[in-house]
């Protein structure tokens, strides 16, 4: 899917931080009611913590006021972000902890194949939405309240990350055809990923394992977020449900995010 079909503008979406994983601006993004995502307001990204001087003077720059860290307490305290420091930054730290864990032991036990490797990632795309809750009604107070520009990441950038960033286009009236390429974007950045994951001892099981029985824990596919949204509508009725029972996101809260990230 190009840019114009997009209807985003040509402009530079995946940032220059070499010590960083999977970091992008979400600007550019066309509404259904005709107005564009603001670029250099809102971030996504996986882990920031291996970061040269010229990445930390660039991260700097970016002007980010605050941060929602989608991460575990032991992510955090394993990869700690750190360039933000001596700045007046927003931060705030997840704690769900139930699907990560899960996966990393299902992994060790190296008894997975590509099938159940599947399953277990769609099993776990039903519940990020439930686990998440927390840390996703966080980053909709966040800006409601106008905290921007902000950026908001996990380990990958991509499963826990890419909900939050689907659910946050979809309140800004972002088509769904648009979130989706926003969410495969991420298949762009799938060796780093898998250099970083295999690399990691908590997934020790991976190097014991074929490539292509793990490449679902990599890939973003669309059915994962069609899972995840599926599970929503099912639980909730309707994602807008969901946004204001679940996450404390009514029209009132949404108006006021459109008016900080729309143009």
């Amino acid at each position: 899917m190009t840019a114009a079909h997009t209807n985003a503008p040509e402009k530079p979406r995946n940032l220059p931080v070499t010590g960083g994983h999977n970091l992008r601006d979400l600007g550019g993004y066309k509404t259904s009611d005709g107005r564009h995502v603001k670029w250099h307001t809102l971030y996504r990204s996986g882990a920031i913590f291996r970061l040269t001087e010229d990445d930390r003077a660039y991260m700097r720059q970016l002007g980010i006021t605050a941060i929602c860290d989608l991460r575990t307490p032991h992510e955090r305290e394993r990869k700690p972000m750190s360039w933000h420091d001596g700045l007046d930054v927003h931060y705030f730290g997840g704690a769900a902890i139930e699907s990560v864990g899960e996966l990393e032991r299902l992994i060790n036990s190296g008894k997975l194949e590509q099938a159940a490797m599947m399953e277990l990632i769609q099993t776990i795309y039903r519940k990020l939405p439930f686990e998440q809750e927390r840390s996703y009604r966080q980053l909709f107070q966040m800006l409601a309240q106008g905290r921007v520009p902000l950026l908001f990441n996990c380990s990958a950038g991509k499963d826990r990350t890419g909900i939050a960033a689907a659910l946050v286009l979809t309140a800004l009236g972002v088509p769904r055809e648009t979130i989706v390429h926003d969410y495969t974007l991420t298949n762009a950045a799938i060796d780093g990923l898998e250099q970083m994951m295999r690399s990691d001892h908590r997934y020790a099981g991976l190097n014991t394992m074929a490539r292509e029985d793990y490449l679902p824990l990599l890939d973003a596919h669309p059915s994962y977020l069609d899972i995840a949204f599926g599970e929503i509508e099912r639980q909730c009725g309707s994602v807008a449900a969901y946004m204001e029972n679940t996450l404390g996101a009514g029209p009132a809260e949404i108006e006021a995010i459109r008016s900080y990230l729309l143009e």
